[in-house]
């Protein structure tokens, strides 16, 4: 039997009570139809329904599954006759077993109820404070056995929640939860605006832009180790918009030296500033792509706000984007291939999504005020800010199956989403 102990770190700053509330707004009818059967329990282990409603919402979030349960715990011997006439595709079943005062043994099979074949089997020990990470580790196994491609359940999410005080005063917060905006924690509180949180690839360190000294300055925060926050050198005017490296070494930044906002490179061990673009425009919300040999940004250079790709090997810069008036705020497609962005169609913004070689553009959203958007680590969804009834709330639209749901807060408003990449094991 596999040891996978997993332990949720403790983070030295206090919990929030700014839960997100997960609401699905749309979900597709021809979705793969799959039962997750509440575990059954050996011993006080009722932890056995959590991980299986985990799971449950877990697929029912990513627009390519119906997840629903069967009522009952499915035995060893499932009727895959009685599931074949309800047109369930595959089942889930699991065994939780309590085998100390904190540690469980967790057994879980996936089987195809056509080919009657076992397609993903496992058992693991489990600490009990690791529950919700099992169940996502688990869904991302079952989603790539049944799909062939990674999910993105065991991850992580960042943003900014913003609400008053007693006083009446803006408060800002920096907050991380799990991917299904569970099990939140507030990394950061302020007076002074907040923006622009980014994951870094190690997952260990969150860049972001903060106000506290009077001004537009980019800081690095460690949420799971007592360490002192590092602030970035000041660059001589604002500092924004920072983006990892694939590599971690380095951050994208916006800065307005010389009075012009361009693109420039930082790079943390050795500090050195490099100067990305040098357009008399103005040159904003730069990325790298996946391989980190490209950058895409926002710029007017050309009279309107539009996309541009800088290929960092030949410095050779494109125009990404080429309908409509007002494109900006791109990101890569895990995969390298697509740009999500922020696309004015009339007077709204809404989230589109562009392939880079054919340039067709795709409208994902049928908002009014759409901003921030973000892949997940697989590419299959968007994470996006958008404003329902004068409030900031987070969507996530699925790539495939148009599935949409929302994260609202249950006090104050939800800003600038940022969606982490695979965690270690």
């Amino acid at each position: 039997m596999k040891q996978l102990f997993v332990f949720v770190l403790s983070l030295y700053t206090s919990l929030t009570w700014a839960v997100l509330e997960v609401t699905i707004l749309k979900q597709d009818e021809d979705a793969f139809p799959i039962v997750i059967s509440d575990f059954s329990i050996i011993g006080d282990a009722s932890q056995g329904k959590e991980i299986a409603h985990i799971m449950r919402d877990n697929f029912n979030r990513s627009g390519e599954f119906n997840a629903s349960s069967a009522n009952y715990v499915i035995s060893n011997e499932p009727n895959f006759d009685k599931w074949k006439a309800k047109k369930i595709e595959a089942i889930v079943i699991g065994k939780l077993e309590k085998i100390s005062k904190k540690v469980f043994n967790v057994e879980i099979e996936l089987l195809d109820v056509y080919s009657k074949k076992t397609l993903y089997k496992d058992k693991f020990a489990v600490h009990n404070s690791g529950i919700r990470r099992i169940a996502h580790y688990l869904s991302d196994q079952i989603y790539h056995a049944l799909l062939g491609e990674k999910g993105s359940f065991d991850t992580r999410l960042a943003y900014i929640t913003v609400t008053n005080n007693d006083k009446g005063e803006r408060e800002y917060s920096l907050e991380i939860s799990d991917s299904d905006a569970q099990n939140p924690q507030t990394i950061l509180k302020s007076k002074e605006p907040v923006l622009s949180p980014a994951w870094s690839p190690d997952q260990n360190r969150i860049a972001y832009v903060s106000f506290r000294n009077a001004r537009s300055e980019v800081f690095i925060q460690y949420p799971f180790v007592r360490r002192k926050t590092q602030k970035l050198p000041y660059f001589d005017g604002i500092a924004s918009a920072p983006s990892w490296h694939p590599n971690g070494k380095s951050l994208l930044l916006t800065l307005s030296k010389n009075g012009n906002k361009d693109i420039y490179s930082y790079q943390l061990t050795s500090k050195k500033l490099t100067r990305l673009t040098t357009d008399v425009g103005i040159d904003t919300e730069a990325s790298y792509s996946p391989e980190g040999d490209k950058i895409v940004f926002t710029s007017n250079r050309s009279g309107q706000v539009q996309v541009y790709i800088k290929d960092l090997k030949t410095n050779k810069i494109n125009k990404a984007t080429f309908k409509g008036r007002y494109n900006a705020k791109a990101v890569f497609s895990p995969d390298g291939k697509s740009l999500a962005m922020v696309h004015r169609e009339g007077k709204d913004y809404r989230i589109a999504l562009l392939d880079i070689a054919t340039k067709d553009l795709i409208i994902m959203t049928n908002n009014q005020l759409d901003e921030s958007p973000f892949f997940s680590p697989n590419g299959g969804m968007i994470i996006f800010a958008t404003n329902k009834g004068g409030s900031g709330v987070l969507s996530v639209v699925s790539i495939l199956g148009r599935q949409t749901f929302e994260l609202v807060s249950k006090v104050g408003e939800v800003r600038e989403p940022n969606w982490s990449h695979y965690l270690k094991k």
